[in-house]
């Protein structure tokens, strides 16, 4: 590996730092699988979420979809944290939670009961920032 190479890498890490606070487990794992792989996946991820077509706040809505179908608690709130983030309301998110309910059957209410309270909590928070 080029020092070019390591610093690509390094200026890569510090961009997902700087933008989403952390870097993505899959690209963390791509490290492992090989530079070409890691960089494979860091534009594809830079493809993906781009705000462009469709903005970020609905994409990290869709996200949180996805999210909660699978059963995966973390990615839901932190996909939620980002959807507030990009501007997505208290109301656009309970139409979210609507809707996977509606696809995926009332027992995913007691699934998604921690992410109802952390989204209270983000909202409380927000508000009283007075955001």
């Amino acid at each position: 590996m080029t020092t070019e190479q390591e610093f690509d890498k390094k200026e890569m890490k510090e961009k997902f730092k700087e933008e989403l606070g952390f870097i993505p487990p899959g690209i963390m794992s791509g490290e492992e699988l090989g530079d070409d792989f890691q960089k494979i996946i860091s534009d594809y991820h830079d493809i993906v979420w781009r705000d462009e077509v469709i903005s970020l706040k609905y994409k990290y809505l869709i996200a949180l979809s996805t999210a909660i179908f699978d059963d995966h608690e973390a990615r839901a709130k932190l996909e939620l944290k980002k959807a507030v983030k990009e501007g997505a309301s208290k109301e656009e998110v309970i139409e979210v939670l609507r809707q996977v309910v509606w696809l995926k059957g009332t027992p995913t209410l007691v699934n998604i009961a921690p992410i109802i309270s952390f989204m209270n909590k983000l909202f409380d928070r927000k508000e009283n920032k007075g955001e």
